[in-house]
């Protein structure tokens, strides 16, 4: 029984570990969702600002449409890198939720045999305690059963 308990116990750490290496990653996941919303953000922000200048003849009004264009394509990409890192965030979650259960599962059967592990000691002890008591018990009653018989 202590093997198999050890052994639980060796698979729980396993699983334990293996919870918190997915939660450091959906973490990290996270952050990059979040640096991507705050790069869209500011690159919204600096082509909104070059609407508000006013261009001073045609090759400045064609630099900054071109300029314009360039960062609206590094925002497009940068929403594709968004959605993609949101995918695997969701799929690290998924992950992290079955592993987690597993995980939980592992820590409930291993309760449950060191409950049956202390239960199999104290059934021992009780029946340690009663064998140790029989010998006075027959020790005293026969030596009551010769007082009564004198």
């Amino acid at each position: 029984m202590s093997k198999l308990i050890s052994t639980l116990e060796q698979l729980h750490l396993l699983r334990t570990r293996a919870v918190e290496d997915l939660s450091t990653k959906l973490a990290s996941q996270n952050q990059l969702c979040q640096r991507f919303e705050k790069n869209i953000d500011t690159l919204t922000s600096l082509a909104a600002g070059l609407v508000s200048q006013s261009a001073n003849s045609a090759a400045m009004m064609i630099n900054q449409s071109k300029y314009k264009h360039n960062i609206q394509r590094i925002i497009d990409w940068q929403k594709q890198e968004q959605a993609l890192a949101r995918l695997e965030a969701q799929k690290i979650q998924g992950n992290l939720l079955a592993e987690a259960k597993r995980e939980k599962s592992i820590e409930l059967v291993l309760d449950a045999k060191r409950a049956d592990r202390q239960a199999e000691i104290n059934r021992r002890e009780q029946k340690n305690d009663r064998f140790t008591l029989c010998p006075v018990l027959a020790a005293s009653t026969t030596s009551d059963s010769s007082t009564i018989a004198l």
